[in-house]
């Protein structure tokens, strides 16, 4: 009765926890959504647009930041209830201030970024002490691939509405979470001593397994210019492409963590930075013939989910020990820094011919590979080895059925 117990009490945190992940990564996406909007409302193509575009992702860096701080100081099972609340308030910000002036906007956008950042770190180390090392990738996968499935039908229908009813959505979309924030066990916690021996900001950036992935992660960051790739040039496919990098990188995303749980992280990530070097090099070299922006759609989504799963959700938790919300604020930031470059850069990197920004693109991805290459896999060999032999006594099992 108490290991049925212990069981459907595990299976529970493991639920709880991949659903805060899922509202989490979802509310990210359409809180871009809101903030574009907001940046509709002060002038499309503004200097204020742009303050806002910036704001957002910025936001989001420091308050995760700054989050992983105060998790030695105050208890994950407090941290994270406040922090959902704190998520369905500040939309309301965004909100009134559609009445005010920019420096409103920009107050409200900056309160829906640091809402989201600033228990992010707590939500991901909770699905670190949640989920078991061997299956953190397919549930990794499965977490990430729902909330790509579902975002854009949430992002359909408050594509409609004005700034006030898509920040009202905004804040419903986050508080169903609420209940789930408050059944969090106090028995997750790390004590202040644990914590503060575990990791400091500073000795995470001096740990080499984190420099090594973190040097790759930001060097796909950098060159990542999704942002700035039409669909002009497909020619008939151009709606078809639209279709295709998001499916296909939310299918790619349960395909990556499984594998990931099979045979290492390093080697999937190898994977995707090589594909994607191959698909952009692949463009610069033929980018009039609307097929090659097919292949390079394709490529880009099943690259894309490989690369997310491993490096937003599972990579940095199988690096730490104890105290791994400082290593997901560090590794998280990015993606998130992304956003801001590509708003900075957008403009200037469009008027660059296509071509050479796509093998300049090829490049720093080929390199990417070396820290890669430098870096020890993340995922232990024992659990390899297990998975191994379990699959080698399966295969004896079928043949001794074959052939008795």
């Amino acid at each position: 009765m108490l290991h049925r117990f212990q069981i459907t009490s595990i299976g529970k945190q493991k639920a709880l926890a991949s659903f805060l992940l899922f509202n989490t990564f979802s509310w990210y996406y359409l809180g871009r959504l809101v903030i574009t909007k907001a940046g509709d409302f002060v002038g499309n193509g503004s200097f204020e647009t742009l303050i806002l575009e910036v704001s957002y992702p910025a936001s989001i860096v420091v308050s995760a930041i700054v989050g992983s701080i105060l998790l030695s100081k105050v208890a994950k099972h407090r941290l994270v209830p406040c922090w959902i609340i704190a998520g369905t308030i500040a939309p309301f910000l965004l909100a009134s201030a559609s009445v005010s002036s920019p420096l409103g906007m920009f107050i409200g956008t900056v309160a829906v970024g640091a809402s989201l950042g600033v228990g992010m770190p707590a939500s991901l180390d909770y699905f670190k002490s949640s989920i078991p090392i061997s299956s953190r990738g397919k549930t990794a996968g499965i977490t990430l691939f729902a909330a790509l499935l579902s975002v854009p039908l949430i992002y359909t229908a408050m594509s409609a509405s004005d700034l006030l009813m898509a920040s009202l959505a905004l804040a419903s979309w986050r508080a169903w979470c609420v209940p789930l924030a408050f059944a969090i066990p106090k028995r997750r916690d790390f004590s202040l001593v644990e914590v503060r021996k575990s990791a400091t900001l500073g000795s995470v950036l001096r740990t080499r397994v984190f420099l090594l992935y973190f040097v790759a992660w930001s060097m796909f960051s950098l060159v990542d210019f999704r942002s700035v790739i039409g669909t002009s040039n497909t020619g008939q496919y151009g709606s078809l492409v639209k279709i295709v990098e998001p499916a296909c990188a939310a299918v790619s995303t349960i395909i990556g963590g499984i594998v990931s749980d099979w045979i290492g992280r390093k080697k999937i990530l190898i994977f995707g930075f090589v594909s994607l070097g191959v698909a952009y090099a692949t463009l610069g070299l033929f980018s009039n013939f609307p097929v090659t922006w097919v292949f390079y759609f394709i490529i880009d989504g099943v690259a894309l989910g490989f690369l997310w799963v491993l490096f937003m959700i599972v990579l940095w938790g199988d690096m730490a020990s104890n105290g791994s919300e400082k290593f997901y604020a560090l590794g998280e930031t990015p993606f998130f820094l992304a956003g801001v470059l590509s708003a900075l850069l957008a403009p200037y990197l469009a008027g660059i011919e296509q071509s050479s920004v796509f093998s300049l693109a090829a490049f720093f991805l080929f390199l990417a590979v070396l820290p890669l290459l430098l870096a020890p896999e993340t995922l232990p060999e024992k659990n390899i080895k297990d998975r191994e032999l379990k699959m080698y006594i399966a295969d004896a099992k079928k043949m001794e059925q074959k052939y008795p």
